[in-house]
């Protein structure tokens, strides 16, 4: 699958696109993943009816711009930062203007936000502090950061549709704050089901957090694609 490639804000993304697409996806991404990426677009284009447009907006340091607030390390000796603003306003004034520029289909299309393990965090959190996604796509998201569930419990999200997944493994784990996963996901869950015109669907996948990453991507954003 080709891709094409642009620079805004000083940022690289990587793009694709049908023939007048109908709806965007926007995911950020390392460049380790960028590996795995040719298989999750086949497996998103296999299993989408609608005409897609996806960029990615490849990041630098995980542990910085994914992250809402800073926290201390919870694996490893890196520290988490606050860069989920600075990344979210490269979004909203960088990459979907660059998109939108392009492709005029879009224009008024649905937008639709996502990632995988601390990028799928950074898609929930979007879903409440922007208005600009339709849809958050977060597949094995990072729900055990520290003060998540205090925050989530206090919003509303701007999206209409919310999709979730975890390894059914992934809570398996002797640190005490990655064990918390499986049951913040689930109260996560409940709580959005609570939210008036949002819906949610939580799937569980086998295996722990670094099983099938780009299959989980893919069927994250197939679900929200779907709405």
């Amino acid at each position: 699958m080709t891709l094409q490639e642009f620079e805004t804000k000083g940022r690289r993304c990587l793009f694709y696109a049908d023939e007048q697409p109908e709806v965007l996806l926007v995911e950020p991404l390392d460049e380790r993943e960028l590996e795995a990426l040719d298989e999750e677009l086949q497996i998103i284009k296999q299993g989408c009816s609608r005409r897609i447009a996806y960029a990615c907006l490849i990041v630098k340091d995980w542990n910085s711009e994914l992250a809402p607030w800073t926290a201390a390390p919870v694996f490893g000796n890196v520290p988490f930062g606050e860069g989920a603003s600075d990344t979210l306003k490269v979004i909203e004034d960088g990459v979907v203007p660059e998109m939108l520029q392009r492709f005029y289909t879009l224009k008024g299309a649905d937008i639709i936000i996502g990632g995988y393990s601390l990028a799928g965090l950074f898609a929930l959190w979007c879903g409440y502090e922007s208005h600009l996604f339709g849809a958050v796509a977060a597949a094995s998201p990072s729900v055990w950061y520290p003060e998540w569930m205090d925050y989530a419990s206090s919003r509303q999200p701007n999206v209409h549709s919310v999709y979730l997944s975890l390894g059914d493994a992934e809570a398996k784990t002797k640190h005490p704050v990655m064990a918390t996963v499986a049951d913040n996901i689930t109260a996560l869950y409940d709580m959005l089901k609570r939210c008036p015109d949002v819906r949610i669907f939580l799937e569980w996948n086998e295996g722990g957090h670094f099983r099938e990453p780009a299959l989980r991507t893919a069927k994250a954003f197939v679900w929200a694609v779907g709405w």
